[in-house]
């Protein structure tokens, strides 16, 4: 059983980024925050949406080969090549695996075939469309009362 739920958009004010991936969409996938903002990996991507992690990592070679070349995607801070140690006791191995920011999980979303990984693309377009016609209804003086208090809350 899935764990994706859809819930009403935005009761009292329109969510962050980060709030929309991480509490919103993602649930459990992040392992640590970092100063830059939650950190998940491929093991654990490939965990949630039950995948073999070789497919994980081949999602993520497609993604840098296509996107790598645009300098403003960032793709070296999004995704952080890293080893784990796996294998019987004595025996470890190292392997590969990859860290992952918001940004790059939204990223590589586009190159995971799922049908999870589409529901959650799908609720992430839904609810920026939803942010979208949020703002376009306010004044610029309610505008700017929302820049402040978000500027206030990442202080």
């Amino acid at each position: 059983m899935s764990n994706f739920r859809i819930d009403k958009p935005f009761e009292k004010r329109p969510p962050r980024l980060k709030d929309l991936v991480n509490e919103h969409v993602m649930g459990d996938v992040w392992i640590r925050d970092t100063p830059f903002g939650p950190v998940s990996d491929s093991l654990k991507i490939a965990e949630h949406f039950d995948m073999k992690h070789k497919h994980v990592l081949r999602a993520i070679d497609n993604c840098k080969a296509e996107l790598g070349t645009e300098p403003k995607y960032g793709l070296c801070k999004n995704f952080t090549e890293n080893k784990y140690l796996s294998g019987p006791k004595g025996r470890e191995r190292e392997y590969r695996k990859v860290d992952i920011s918001e940004f790059g999980l939204t990223l590589l979303l586009l190159y995971i075939n799922s049908p999870k990984a589409r529901k959650i693309s799908a609720e992430i377009l839904y609810r920026f469309f939803i942010l979208k016609s949020y703002i376009s209804g306010l004044s610029k003086n309610q505008i700017g009362a929302l820049k402040g208090y978000y500027r206030k809350k990442n202080e």
